[in-house]
């Protein structure tokens, strides 16, 4: 096997990995409370050591190192700038925390508060999908003037109607689905406490635009590099197969 040419792919695929990651997070620049994923590499181990056994190796071949691998893509959950629109049904959350909204599948997780009146007279996301309330329910919206405290109480001309669910489910249970939502891997969902509700206001999108693009122009550099040296050690086992195999 051509040890040079596997890392050179190893590094290419993972470099590859690292665009689409980034180019996601640039095309979610302006997304209502997106949060930006970063990719991250790890080493791979020499032959020896990840197989953990005594096998043959060669010393000049291991100094090489075992080439790169893709390593788990991580989700930054910081709060992002909060951006007012003076719609009364644009909220924000203020702190750490999740609205909850009900699909085919059951519950997800989002930060983008960008809801609206459905023609059922429910509060649901741009999507359609129920907003539940603290009593795990739609809210029901009827006619008349609607405010929203911080604490997630929803008031119409007064009279309360109903308690947006505000949910804290462990980041690390946290996956994206899609559609700027979450769904955890864990079934007891707490409830957030340290959350605030701010009505007329949307979270803006985690993503550094700048600094993605920086670090765009990094993995298409690294690409290059690396395709170049899978056509170098191609064009030199070619040359192995067509000058130096020849014998007389």
């Amino acid at each position: 096997m051509n040890y040079g040419l596997w890392m050179s792919t190893a590094g290419l695929s993972t470099e590859i990995h690292r665009q689409d990651v980034i180019s996601n997070n640039i095309a979610n620049a302006e997304t209502t409370g997106f949060k930006a994923d970063y990719a991250f590499t790890r080493e791979r181990p020499i032959a020896r050591t990840e197989l953990g056994a005594d096998v043959p190796a060669k010393e000049l071949l291991e100094r090489l190192g075992g080439g790169v691998l893709v390593d788990r893509t991580w989700t930054d959950f910081a709060q992002g700038d909060l951006r007012s629109t003076g719609a009364p049904l644009d909220l924000a959350l203020e702190g750490t925390g999740f609205f909850v909204v009900r699909d085919s599948e059951g519950d997800a997780f989002t930060r983008d508060g960008r809801f609206t009146r459905s023609q059922r007279g429910e509060l649901v996301d741009l999507d359609g999908r129920p907003v539940m309330s603290n009593r795990d329910r739609p809210i029901r919206l009827p006619d008349g003037e609607i405010t929203i405290d911080d604490r997630g109480g929803v008031f119409v001309d007064g009279d309360e109607v109903g308690m947006i669910r505000l949910a804290s489910p462990a980041t690390d249970t946290l996956r994206k689905i899609g559609g700027n939502l979450f769904k955890s891997s864990s079934t007891d969902v707490p409830n957030a406490t340290e959350v605030r509700v701010q009505q007329g206001m949307v979270e803006a999108s985690g993503v550094d635009p700048i600094g993605s693009l920086t670090d765009l122009i990094e993995a298409g550099r690294n690409v290059q590099a690396a395709a170049r040296f899978i056509d170098f050690h191609d064009r030199m086992m070619e040359l192995a197969v067509t000058r130096i195999g020849v014998t007389a």
